[in-house]
């Protein structure tokens, strides 16, 4: 973890919020129930800069507890998988380190929502939770469709892949969307990318070298 978290921790430690993992699964949870009887639901926490400005600052924070529009034994797996891979996170880095992630993450989406007024959805925060975990724990294994066994750094591997096509191929507030969803992401392992990325690099230039 890089030095600047270890310093944050010391002057903002009193941020740190326990069984977060829990609670953001518990009100995607309900969010996902309540939207099955009135499906306008999720809009009331969508973060929409035009309802922010008009008072409505909740919905800076509310819009990650919107799940995605799946069918409820989808939801019911999709919420097991995002509580497990959160609370995993949790264990790993402790309270403050996993809330200032979440909270990064969360405001890193809403902030750029509104100062450039586009309305923005919460695939990045989610997406970046998973690429955090997948990072610290890359030979995890899930069972894909329940009998395919796929271990997290493949699927982080066709995760980048994906966000890559979008940044290439989508439009506008998708590519910002993106961005500014990875950025708690990159704060945290952006320093370790780099130094292997450098490290291929100098491998790539002095193969010659060494035959």
């Amino acid at each position: 973890m890089p030095r600047w978290i270890d310093r944050a921790k010391r002057k903002l430690g009193f941020l740190s919020i326990p069984g977060l993992p829990g609670f953001l699964a518990g009100m995607n949870a309900a969010v996902g129930v309540l939207a099955l009887f009135r499906p306008d639901f999720p809009r009331q926490l969508a973060l929409d800069p035009v309802l922010i400005r008009q008072g409505e600052v909740w919905r800076l924070i509310t819009y990650i507890f919107v799940p995605p529009p799946l069918a409820p034994l989808w939801m019911f797996l999709w919420l097991i998988l995002y509580y497990s891979y959160m609370r995993m996170l949790e264990n790993e880095w402790g309270d403050f380190k996993f809330t200032l992630f979440c909270l990064i993450g969360a405001l890193s989406t809403a902030l750029p929502a509104l100062a450039l007024n586009l309305e923005l959805g919460n695939t990045a925060f989610s997406t970046s939770l998973f690429l955090a975990f997948a990072r610290i724990n890359p030979k995890f294994q899930i069972l894909l469709f329940f009998f395919l066994p796929v271990k997290m750094k493949w699927l982080a591997a066709l995760t980048w892949a994906m966000i890559g096509y979008n940044l290439l191929t989508g439009g506008y507030a998708i590519r910002i969307a993106i961005l500014a969803g990875l950025i708690n992401y990159l704060l945290f392992f952006g320093a370790e990318h780099k130094a292997e990325l450098e490290l291929m690099w100098h491998h790539w230039r002095h193969r010659g070298k060494f035959r």
